[in-house]
């Protein structure tokens, strides 16, 4: 919620001091009355940002409300958060779940699209509708990465090579690549797995002629990253990140779950920043692997808003606390496999997909 500045000036003595206990009295020297005062704790505390024991407060920093607030504040006001390499190690595939039994089944009734093996035996037909939901794919992650182009310029630049206006080459070629790691996806996707070189394929195509440094393609990175708009520090060290990437690529093939897989792929290669550029890119794609060879309904991203996202991201990175985007997706998935959903229905009951230009 946003504060008045009186508001924030409150929350920010608290910080000074988040383990102390203060009450109305210790805000004297604000200059307004105490019933005004108390009126604002009153707001703080139903906004989740105080807690109140009596006659005293403190700030709640475990508390959603608070890391809503605290997120949302430009990152020079944070702390450093180094990789914590727990939150990998502990995760053990069919024991561990990122995702709750509830969201699970949300999923799984979201995602088994009835009729999915008869649109398929109609052959050309259920590639229309996947070449429909890649299309979607391609243009929800360019504007992921603040490419500004509209559907139908996706889809016209993909099928007919039509260059729309007001994007620069750089942000062209991030379409196109997308284009052709989804074609990737799409072709190979029951063979695909979460091993290594799968991982570097799919990176490669996303990556091809973005880079100065051609030997960063396709590869684990050697130098450091670092963020603008977050205080998380990835690992460093390149012997280090090859464990790493080693230990995830184990354990998301190990996951047996569909839906936990692909979870677990978007959040940890975000997370563990294996490559020098093109991370998040490479996560929304490969989280797509287990999806496609189980012919589930795909997960397009055109269903979640940026800023859930990177909020999503932010608290996992900085706090490690993955329910948030995890509620995302949830909910996302279940509308962009009701899209799908509706396409198969429409072929197995005889209807032709067609398009404006055919």
């Amino acid at each position: 919620m946003p504060l008045t500045e009186r508001q924030q000036r409150i929350i920010d003595l608290f910080l000074e001091t988040p383990e102390q206990t203060r009450s109305v009295a210790d805000f004297a020297d604000f200059d307004v009355g105490r019933t005004t005062l108390f009126r604002d704790f009153k707001t703080l505390v139903r906004a989740g940002l105080l807690q109140s024991a009596g006659k005293s407060y403190r700030i709640d920093t475990d508390s959603d409300a608070y890391l809503r607030w605290d997120l949302s504040r430009a990152p020079h006001h944070r702390s450093p958060v180094p990789y914590n390499p727990d939150l990998l190690d502990d995760y053990q595939p069919n024991s561990t779940f990122l995702l709750s039994d509830a969201q699970l089944l949300t999923l799984e009734r979201a995602g088994k699209v009835e009729g999915t093996t008869a649109a398929k035996e109609k052959g050309k037909l259920y590639e229309r509708v996947l070449a429909s939901l890649l299309i979607d794919l391609t243009h929800a992650s360019s504007n992921l990465e603040n490419v500004n182009i509209s559907w139908l310029d996706t889809k016209t630049l993909i099928e007919f090579g039509e260059r729309p206006e007001g994007l620069t080459e750089r942000q062209i070629q991030i379409v196109l690549n997308h284009k052709a790691a989804i074609a990737f996806l799409k072709d190979h996707g029951p063979s695909l797995s979460f091993a290594k070189k799968d991982l570097l394929d799919i990176h490669s195509l996303l990556i091809k002629g973005l880079l100065g440094d051609p030997s960063a393609i396709g590869a684990l990175r050697s130098v450091v990253v670092r963020f603008d708009d977050s205080k998380y520090l990835p690992p460093d060290n390149p012997h280090l990140l090859r464990e790493i990437f080693t230990t995830f690529c184990a354990k998301a093939d190990a996951i047996a779950n569909p839906y936990e897989q692909a979870f677990f792929a978007m959040l940890f290669i975000a997370y563990i920043q294996p490559f020098q550029d093109g991370n998040k890119r490479t996560s929304r794609i490969a989280m797509n692997i287990p999806l496609v060879k189980h012919a589930l309904a795909p997960f397009s991203f055109s269903d979640i808003r940026g800023r859930d996202y990177t909020f999503g991201l932010l608290a996992f990175y900085e706090r490690g606390r993955h329910h948030f985007l995890a509620d995302t997706f949830t909910a996302a998935y279940q509308k962009s496999a009701a899209r799908y959903g509706e396409l198969v229905a429409h072929i197995n009951d005889g209807g032709l997909l067609g398009t404006v230009a055919g």
